[in-house]
Protein backbone atom coordinates (compact mmCIF):
# COMPACT_ATOMS: atom_id res chain seq x y z
CA UNK A 1 0.00 0.00 0.00
CA UNK A 2 0.94 3.72 -0.51
CA UNK A 3 2.12 6.01 1.69
CA UNK A 4 -0.76 7.92 3.47
CA UNK A 5 -1.52 10.65 1.64
CA UNK A 6 -1.62 14.31 3.21
CA UNK A 7 -4.90 15.10 2.75
CA UNK A 8 -8.26 12.73 4.63
CA UNK A 9 -11.14 12.54 2.36
CA UNK A 10 -14.83 12.95 3.92
CA UNK A 11 -17.58 10.68 2.45
CA UNK A 12 -21.19 11.11 3.33
CA UNK A 13 -23.58 8.01 3.19
CA UNK A 14 -21.31 5.59 4.61
CA UNK A 15 -24.24 3.16 4.07
CA UNK A 16 -24.34 3.53 0.37
CA UNK A 17 -22.40 0.22 -1.59
CA UNK A 18 -20.84 2.97 -3.78
CA UNK A 19 -19.15 4.47 -1.17
CA UNK A 20 -18.23 1.98 0.37
CA UNK A 21 -16.48 1.03 -3.06
CA UNK A 22 -15.14 4.57 -2.91
CA UNK A 23 -13.55 3.94 0.28
CA UNK A 24 -11.74 0.74 -0.62
CA UNK A 25 -10.55 2.12 -4.00
CA UNK A 26 -9.20 5.78 -1.92
CA UNK A 27 -7.64 3.57 1.34
CA UNK A 28 -6.17 1.37 -0.54
CA UNK A 29 -4.39 4.29 -2.80
CA UNK A 30 -3.25 5.57 1.36
CA UNK A 31 -5.90 7.61 1.07
CA UNK A 32 -7.48 8.63 4.74
CA UNK A 33 -11.05 7.99 4.99
CA UNK A 34 -13.76 9.80 7.31
CA UNK A 35 -16.86 8.42 7.16
CA UNK A 36 -20.12 10.67 7.39
CA UNK A 37 -23.97 9.87 7.95
CA UNK A 38 -26.60 10.82 9.95
CA UNK A 39 -26.92 6.88 11.17
CA UNK A 40 -24.53 5.66 13.52
CA UNK A 41 -24.87 1.81 12.29
CA UNK A 42 -23.95 1.58 8.36
CA UNK A 43 -22.20 -0.79 6.39
CA UNK A 44 -19.30 1.60 5.27
CA UNK A 45 -18.23 2.52 8.83
CA UNK A 46 -17.03 -1.17 9.57
CA UNK A 47 -14.68 -1.25 6.49
CA UNK A 48 -11.05 -1.31 7.44
CA UNK A 49 -10.22 1.83 5.20
CA UNK A 50 -13.02 3.60 7.49
CA UNK A 51 -10.28 5.71 9.96
CA UNK A 52 -13.35 7.75 11.69
CA UNK A 53 -17.25 7.86 11.75
CA UNK A 54 -18.94 11.08 12.51
CA UNK A 55 -22.65 11.50 12.55
CA UNK A 56 -24.37 14.58 11.11
CA UNK A 57 -27.15 16.15 10.56
CA UNK A 58 -29.52 14.68 7.63
CA UNK A 59 -28.28 15.14 3.99
CA UNK A 60 -31.73 17.05 2.97
CA UNK A 61 -30.99 19.65 5.57
CA UNK A 62 -29.38 21.50 3.37
CA UNK A 63 -27.99 24.40 5.34
CA UNK A 64 -27.47 22.45 8.53
CA UNK A 65 -25.69 19.71 6.94
CA UNK A 66 -23.41 22.62 5.40
CA UNK A 67 -22.55 24.38 8.72
CA UNK A 68 -21.84 20.81 10.46
CA UNK A 69 -18.92 20.72 8.10
CA UNK A 70 -17.81 23.95 8.65
CA UNK A 71 -17.89 23.21 12.19
CA UNK A 72 -15.91 20.09 11.84
CA UNK A 73 -13.64 22.18 9.39
CA UNK A 74 -12.33 24.05 12.78
CA UNK A 75 -11.04 21.60 14.84
CA UNK A 76 -8.93 19.32 12.28
CA UNK A 77 -7.01 20.37 9.01
CA UNK A 78 -8.02 20.63 5.65
CA UNK A 79 -10.05 17.43 4.20
CA UNK A 80 -11.75 16.74 1.11
CA UNK A 81 -14.85 15.75 0.24
CA UNK A 82 -17.34 14.36 -2.44
CA UNK A 83 -20.65 13.59 -3.65
CA UNK A 84 -21.96 10.38 -3.30
CA UNK A 85 -25.55 10.89 -3.31
CA UNK A 86 -28.09 13.32 -4.85
CA UNK A 87 -28.64 15.43 -1.49
CA UNK A 88 -25.29 15.85 -1.17
CA UNK A 89 -24.24 16.92 -4.64
CA UNK A 90 -27.63 19.47 -3.81
CA UNK A 91 -25.96 20.86 -0.56
CA UNK A 92 -22.23 20.90 -1.90
CA UNK A 93 -23.34 22.65 -4.65
CA UNK A 94 -25.71 24.89 -3.06
CA UNK A 95 -23.00 26.14 -0.35
CA UNK A 96 -19.59 25.63 -2.83
CA UNK A 97 -18.40 29.14 -1.90
CA UNK A 98 -18.81 28.66 1.77
CA UNK A 99 -17.36 25.07 2.17
CA UNK A 100 -14.35 25.76 -0.45
CA UNK A 101 -12.68 27.89 1.84
CA UNK A 102 -12.19 24.48 3.90
CA UNK A 103 -12.36 21.82 1.87
CA UNK A 104 -11.16 20.67 -1.35
CA UNK A 105 -13.73 20.14 -3.60
CA UNK A 106 -14.24 19.00 -7.20
CA UNK A 107 -18.21 20.28 -7.59
CA UNK A 108 -20.03 21.78 -9.84
CA UNK A 109 -22.37 24.93 -9.92
CA UNK A 110 -25.94 24.70 -8.56
CA UNK A 111 -26.81 25.91 -11.70
CA UNK A 112 -25.43 22.60 -13.05
CA UNK A 113 -26.54 20.06 -10.66
CA UNK A 114 -30.14 21.56 -10.70
CA UNK A 115 -29.77 21.17 -14.48
CA UNK A 116 -29.40 17.19 -13.63
CA UNK A 117 -31.92 16.74 -10.71
CA UNK A 118 -34.48 18.14 -12.22
CA UNK A 119 -35.70 15.63 -15.04
CA UNK A 120 -37.33 18.68 -17.05
CA UNK A 121 -34.03 20.42 -17.32
CA UNK A 122 -32.18 17.52 -17.75
CA UNK A 123 -34.33 16.46 -20.74
CA UNK A 124 -34.62 20.25 -22.34
CA UNK A 125 -30.56 19.89 -22.07
CA UNK A 126 -30.09 16.28 -23.28
CA UNK A 127 -32.75 17.39 -26.84
CA UNK A 128 -30.53 20.45 -27.05
CA UNK A 129 -27.62 18.37 -27.83
CA UNK A 130 -29.24 15.57 -29.76
CA UNK A 131 -29.60 12.74 -26.98
CA UNK A 132 -33.22 11.24 -27.41
CA UNK A 133 -35.02 10.94 -24.57
CA UNK A 134 -38.62 8.76 -23.69
CA UNK A 135 -41.81 10.59 -24.68
CA UNK A 136 -42.40 12.69 -21.91
CA UNK A 137 -45.10 15.34 -20.40
CA UNK A 138 -45.18 17.48 -17.47
CA UNK A 139 -48.96 18.04 -16.07
CA UNK A 140 -49.50 20.71 -13.80
CA UNK A 141 -52.34 18.29 -11.50
CA UNK A 142 -53.75 14.87 -11.32
CA UNK A 143 -57.01 15.54 -13.55
CA UNK A 144 -54.24 16.23 -16.59
CA UNK A 145 -52.25 13.70 -15.79
CA UNK A 146 -54.84 11.33 -15.92
CA UNK A 147 -56.34 12.54 -19.28
CA UNK A 148 -51.99 12.67 -20.98
CA UNK A 149 -51.99 8.91 -19.45
CA UNK A 150 -55.43 8.35 -21.29
CA UNK A 151 -54.47 9.73 -24.53
CA UNK A 152 -51.25 8.13 -25.24
CA UNK A 153 -52.79 4.33 -24.62
CA UNK A 154 -50.41 2.81 -23.06
CA UNK A 155 -48.80 1.61 -19.88
CA UNK A 156 -46.75 4.96 -17.97
CA UNK A 157 -44.63 5.61 -15.37
CA UNK A 158 -45.31 8.08 -12.63
CA UNK A 159 -42.26 9.56 -11.01
CA UNK A 160 -41.20 12.52 -9.77
CA UNK A 161 -39.52 15.00 -11.57
CA UNK A 162 -36.63 14.90 -9.01
CA UNK A 163 -35.63 12.25 -6.20
CA UNK A 164 -34.98 14.97 -3.39
CA UNK A 165 -38.54 16.49 -4.16
CA UNK A 166 -40.20 13.41 -2.45
CA UNK A 167 -40.09 12.71 1.62
CA UNK A 168 -40.42 8.84 0.43
CA UNK A 169 -37.46 8.20 -2.20
CA UNK A 170 -40.00 6.02 -4.32
CA UNK A 171 -38.42 5.86 -7.88
CA UNK A 172 -42.01 5.61 -9.75
CA UNK A 173 -44.93 3.62 -10.62
CA UNK A 174 -45.94 2.12 -13.68
CA UNK A 175 -49.74 2.06 -13.85
CA UNK A 176 -51.79 0.96 -17.26
CA UNK A 177 -53.50 4.26 -18.26
CA UNK A 178 -56.76 2.46 -18.89
CA UNK A 179 -57.56 0.82 -16.39
CA UNK A 180 -55.48 2.26 -12.82
CA UNK A 181 -55.98 5.50 -10.71
CA UNK A 182 -53.74 8.05 -12.44
CA UNK A 183 -55.34 10.60 -10.38
CA UNK A 184 -55.05 8.88 -6.97
CA UNK A 185 -51.49 7.69 -7.55
CA UNK A 186 -50.12 11.65 -9.10
CA UNK A 187 -51.77 12.84 -5.67
CA UNK A 188 -49.96 11.12 -3.63
CA UNK A 189 -46.65 12.06 -5.18
CA UNK A 190 -48.31 15.02 -4.18
CA UNK A 191 -48.84 14.79 -0.91
CA UNK A 192 -45.34 13.15 -0.33
CA UNK A 193 -43.25 16.04 -1.78
CA UNK A 194 -41.00 17.47 0.78
CA UNK A 195 -42.18 21.14 1.11
CA UNK A 196 -39.85 22.30 3.79
CA UNK A 197 -36.13 21.11 1.62
CA UNK A 198 -34.12 23.65 0.32
CA UNK A 199 -34.32 21.75 -2.74
CA UNK A 200 -37.99 22.53 -3.48
CA UNK A 201 -37.87 25.82 -2.28
CA UNK A 202 -35.03 26.34 -4.63
CA UNK A 203 -37.42 24.81 -7.56
CA UNK A 204 -40.88 24.49 -6.67
CA UNK A 205 -41.57 23.21 -10.59
CA UNK A 206 -39.92 19.83 -9.22
CA UNK A 207 -42.60 18.79 -6.74
CA UNK A 208 -44.90 18.15 -9.39
CA UNK A 209 -44.56 14.48 -11.09
CA UNK A 210 -43.89 13.76 -14.26
CA UNK A 211 -45.69 11.07 -16.67
CA UNK A 212 -43.48 9.20 -18.59
CA UNK A 213 -44.03 6.67 -21.88
CA UNK A 214 -42.89 3.17 -19.95
CA UNK A 215 -40.66 0.15 -22.00
CA UNK A 216 -40.22 -2.98 -20.42
CA UNK A 217 -37.37 -3.08 -21.90
CA UNK A 218 -36.29 -1.23 -18.65
CA UNK A 219 -36.49 -4.52 -16.55
CA UNK A 220 -33.40 -5.71 -18.72
CA UNK A 221 -31.78 -3.40 -21.41
CA UNK A 222 -30.66 -0.01 -19.99
CA UNK A 223 -27.31 0.82 -21.10
CA UNK A 224 -25.06 2.58 -18.24
CA UNK A 225 -22.31 5.07 -19.59
CA UNK A 226 -20.19 6.01 -16.69
CA UNK A 227 -16.54 7.68 -16.42
CA UNK A 228 -14.94 10.95 -15.41
CA UNK A 229 -14.71 14.31 -17.20
CA UNK A 230 -11.79 16.58 -16.28
CA UNK A 231 -12.85 20.43 -15.58
CA UNK A 232 -9.88 21.90 -17.35
CA UNK A 233 -9.58 19.92 -20.41
CA UNK A 234 -12.78 18.39 -20.51
CA UNK A 235 -11.48 15.25 -21.30
CA UNK A 236 -12.94 12.19 -20.72
CA UNK A 237 -12.62 8.18 -19.14
CA UNK A 238 -15.41 5.91 -19.63
CA UNK A 239 -17.04 2.60 -19.20
CA UNK A 240 -20.05 1.06 -20.23
CA UNK A 241 -22.72 -1.50 -18.48
CA UNK A 242 -25.49 -2.90 -19.06
CA UNK A 243 -28.04 -3.36 -16.71
CA UNK A 244 -29.36 -6.86 -16.37
CA UNK A 245 -31.24 -7.00 -13.32
CA UNK A 246 -33.21 -4.39 -11.30
CA UNK A 247 -35.23 -3.99 -7.98
CA UNK A 248 -38.11 -3.81 -7.44
CA UNK A 249 -38.24 -5.82 -11.10
CA UNK A 250 -39.82 -3.10 -13.28
CA UNK A 251 -38.35 0.15 -11.96
CA UNK A 252 -36.14 0.31 -9.19
CA UNK A 253 -31.98 -0.13 -8.26
CA UNK A 254 -29.57 -1.94 -10.40
CA UNK A 255 -28.76 -5.38 -8.99
CA UNK A 256 -26.81 -7.09 -11.98
CA UNK A 257 -24.74 -5.41 -14.62
CA UNK A 258 -22.91 -7.21 -17.52
CA UNK A 259 -19.92 -5.56 -19.02
CA UNK A 260 -20.92 -3.31 -22.55
CA UNK A 261 -18.55 -1.89 -24.87
CA UNK A 262 -18.40 1.96 -24.87
CA UNK A 263 -20.46 3.44 -27.58
CA UNK A 264 -18.84 6.25 -29.85
CA UNK A 265 -21.85 8.01 -30.76
CA UNK A 266 -23.50 8.14 -27.29
CA UNK A 267 -19.75 9.02 -25.47
CA UNK A 268 -20.03 12.05 -28.48
CA UNK A 269 -23.22 12.91 -26.68
CA UNK A 270 -21.74 12.59 -23.82
CA UNK A 271 -19.33 15.01 -23.95
CA UNK A 272 -21.65 17.20 -25.64
CA UNK A 273 -24.35 17.55 -22.77
CA UNK A 274 -21.42 17.57 -19.99
CA UNK A 275 -20.17 20.27 -22.14
CA UNK A 276 -23.51 22.09 -22.53
CA UNK A 277 -24.44 22.28 -18.68
CA UNK A 278 -20.96 22.61 -17.41
CA UNK A 279 -20.95 19.52 -15.65
CA UNK A 280 -16.93 17.92 -14.75
CA UNK A 281 -16.25 14.74 -12.02
CA UNK A 282 -17.42 11.23 -11.44
CA UNK A 283 -21.04 10.53 -13.69
CA UNK A 284 -23.28 7.52 -14.95
CA UNK A 285 -25.90 8.14 -17.68
CA UNK A 286 -28.70 5.67 -17.99
CA UNK A 287 -30.30 5.12 -21.24
CA UNK A 288 -33.42 2.48 -21.89
CA UNK A 289 -32.30 0.95 -25.22
CA UNK A 290 -35.96 -0.15 -26.73
CA UNK A 291 -37.79 0.54 -30.32
CA UNK A 292 -33.93 0.80 -32.07
CA UNK A 293 -33.27 3.99 -30.23
CA UNK A 294 -31.08 5.01 -26.97
CA UNK A 295 -33.19 7.44 -24.74
CA UNK A 296 -31.88 9.14 -21.75
CA UNK A 297 -33.31 8.31 -18.64
CA UNK A 298 -31.32 9.75 -15.75
CA UNK A 299 -28.06 11.34 -15.10
CA UNK A 300 -26.12 10.80 -11.56
CA UNK A 301 -23.37 13.56 -11.36
CA UNK A 302 -21.68 11.46 -8.29
CA UNK A 303 -20.36 8.45 -6.93
CA UNK A 304 -22.80 5.86 -8.23
CA UNK A 305 -23.88 2.47 -7.03
CA UNK A 306 -21.65 -0.07 -9.23
CA UNK A 307 -18.61 2.15 -9.16
CA UNK A 308 -16.56 -0.70 -7.83
CA UNK A 309 -17.77 -2.87 -11.34
CA UNK A 310 -15.43 0.54 -12.85
CA UNK A 311 -12.63 0.47 -10.55
CA UNK A 312 -12.45 -3.41 -11.26
CA UNK A 313 -12.19 -2.97 -14.83
CA UNK A 314 -9.32 -0.35 -14.72
CA UNK A 315 -11.38 3.18 -14.14
CA UNK A 316 -10.37 4.86 -10.87
CA UNK A 317 -13.03 7.31 -10.36
CA UNK A 318 -12.84 7.74 -7.10
CA UNK A 319 -8.73 8.63 -7.21
CA UNK A 320 -9.87 10.59 -10.08
CA UNK A 321 -11.99 12.97 -8.11
CA UNK A 322 -10.18 12.83 -4.93
CA UNK A 323 -6.91 13.73 -7.27
CA UNK A 324 -8.73 16.58 -9.08
CA UNK A 325 -10.12 17.83 -5.49
CA UNK A 326 -6.88 17.99 -3.89
CA UNK A 327 -5.46 19.87 -7.01
CA UNK A 328 -2.70 16.78 -8.22
CA UNK A 329 -3.00 17.87 -12.06
CA UNK A 330 0.16 15.14 -12.23
CA UNK A 331 -2.09 12.19 -11.07
CA UNK A 332 -5.32 13.16 -12.76
CA UNK A 333 -3.45 13.15 -16.42
CA UNK A 334 -1.76 9.45 -15.13
CA UNK A 335 -5.45 8.03 -13.78
CA UNK A 336 -6.65 9.44 -16.91
CA UNK A 337 -4.21 7.92 -19.43
CA UNK A 338 -4.52 4.81 -16.95
CA UNK A 339 -7.86 4.29 -17.65
CA UNK A 340 -8.30 4.86 -21.50
CA UNK A 341 -5.65 2.40 -22.14
CA UNK A 342 -6.82 -0.06 -21.03
CA UNK A 343 -10.05 -2.09 -19.37
CA UNK A 344 -9.57 -5.14 -17.78
CA UNK A 345 -11.27 -7.82 -19.83
CA UNK A 346 -11.94 -10.83 -17.27
CA UNK A 347 -14.13 -9.34 -15.29
CA UNK A 348 -17.80 -10.56 -16.33
CA UNK A 349 -19.99 -8.82 -14.06
CA UNK A 350 -21.57 -7.14 -10.94
CA UNK A 351 -24.37 -8.08 -8.33
CA UNK A 352 -25.15 -8.21 -4.95
CA UNK A 353 -24.69 -12.01 -4.44
CA UNK A 354 -26.56 -12.34 -1.30
CA UNK A 355 -29.12 -9.88 -2.18
CA UNK A 356 -29.76 -12.35 -5.90
CA UNK A 357 -29.30 -15.72 -4.25
CA UNK A 358 -32.04 -14.76 -1.53
CA UNK A 359 -34.10 -13.60 -4.23
CA UNK A 360 -33.90 -16.76 -6.67
CA UNK A 361 -34.14 -19.06 -3.60
CA UNK A 362 -37.07 -17.07 -2.59
CA UNK A 363 -39.04 -17.85 -5.65
CA UNK A 364 -38.02 -21.44 -6.70
CA UNK A 365 -39.12 -22.01 -2.91
CA UNK A 366 -42.91 -20.06 -4.16
CA UNK A 367 -42.55 -21.69 -7.67
CA UNK A 368 -42.51 -18.19 -9.39
CA UNK A 369 -39.07 -19.01 -11.12
CA UNK A 370 -38.29 -22.11 -12.85
CA UNK A 371 -35.63 -24.31 -11.93
CA UNK A 372 -33.91 -23.50 -15.27
CA UNK A 373 -33.80 -20.17 -14.60
CA UNK A 374 -32.59 -19.96 -10.67
CA UNK A 375 -29.55 -22.30 -11.75
CA UNK A 376 -28.81 -19.90 -15.00
CA UNK A 377 -28.82 -17.00 -12.21
CA UNK A 378 -27.09 -18.62 -9.94
CA UNK A 379 -24.13 -19.75 -12.16
CA UNK A 380 -24.16 -16.16 -13.48
CA UNK A 381 -23.50 -14.68 -9.94
CA UNK A 382 -20.86 -17.54 -8.67
CA UNK A 383 -18.75 -16.40 -11.68
CA UNK A 384 -19.39 -19.08 -14.27
CA UNK A 385 -18.77 -16.40 -16.74
CA UNK A 386 -15.57 -14.72 -14.87
CA UNK A 387 -14.42 -12.95 -12.49
CA UNK A 388 -17.79 -11.40 -10.42
CA UNK A 389 -17.65 -8.06 -9.12
CA UNK A 390 -19.71 -8.12 -5.50
CA UNK A 391 -21.51 -5.14 -4.25
CA UNK A 392 -20.05 -5.49 -0.55
CA UNK A 393 -18.51 -8.59 -0.03
CA UNK A 394 -14.42 -8.63 -0.56
CA UNK A 395 -12.50 -11.30 1.48
CA UNK A 396 -9.99 -7.94 2.08
CA UNK A 397 -12.73 -5.91 4.27
CA UNK A 398 -14.93 -8.69 5.67
CA UNK A 399 -16.82 -6.81 7.96
CA UNK A 400 -19.35 -4.85 6.07
CA UNK A 401 -21.08 -7.64 4.20
CA UNK A 402 -21.62 -9.02 7.72
CA UNK A 403 -23.38 -5.86 8.83
CA UNK A 404 -25.20 -5.52 5.57
CA UNK A 405 -26.75 -9.12 6.06
CA UNK A 406 -27.72 -8.13 9.57
CA UNK A 407 -29.41 -4.82 8.22
CA UNK A 408 -31.20 -6.54 5.60
CA UNK A 409 -32.26 -9.02 8.24
CA UNK A 410 -33.63 -6.69 10.17
CA UNK A 411 -35.41 -4.94 7.51
CA UNK A 412 -37.44 -8.42 7.40
CA UNK A 413 -38.51 -8.85 10.38
CA UNK A 414 -39.77 -4.93 10.12
CA UNK A 415 -41.74 -4.88 6.84
CA UNK A 416 -42.54 -8.98 6.28
CA UNK A 417 -44.80 -8.34 3.75
CA UNK A 418 -42.81 -5.94 1.87
CA UNK A 419 -39.86 -8.21 1.97
CA UNK A 420 -41.82 -11.52 0.53
CA UNK A 421 -43.62 -9.06 -2.25
CA UNK A 422 -40.29 -8.01 -3.55
CA UNK A 423 -38.32 -10.83 -3.34
CA UNK A 424 -40.64 -14.45 -3.67
CA UNK A 425 -43.08 -12.73 -5.21
CA UNK A 426 -42.23 -10.54 -7.86
CA UNK A 427 -41.01 -12.35 -10.79
CA UNK A 428 -37.09 -12.26 -12.02
CA UNK A 429 -37.40 -12.34 -15.67
CA UNK A 430 -34.69 -14.92 -17.03
CA UNK A 431 -31.19 -14.47 -17.91
CA UNK A 432 -30.74 -13.32 -21.59
CA UNK A 433 -27.50 -14.30 -23.12
CA UNK A 434 -26.16 -11.40 -25.59
CA UNK A 435 -23.72 -11.92 -28.52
Amino acid sequence: MNETRSAAILLPNANYYGTLAAMRSLGRAGVRVMTVDPLRICHGRFSRYSSQHLICPPYENSSAWAEWLLMQARTGPRRAIYATSDAVSFALARYRDELSADFDLYQPSLETIMSILDKGLLMQNAQAVGIETPPTWFPENSTEAARLAKDAGRTVLIKPRSQLAQRTGTKGTVVKSCDQPVQAIFDSYMRDYAADTEFVKQSSVAMTPLVQKYYPEAINNVYSLSGFREKISGGMVLRAARKVLQQPRRIGTGLGFEPAPVDPFLAEQAKRLCERIGYYGVFEMEFILAEGRAMLIDFNGRFYHQIAFDVARGLESPALAYAAATGNQADVTRLMASGNSREQEDVAGFCNRFILTTMVNMQRIFRTMSSNDAACWLHWANGSDGQMVDAIKDPNDALPAFVDVGQNLIHFLRHPRAFFKQYALERVQARVERA
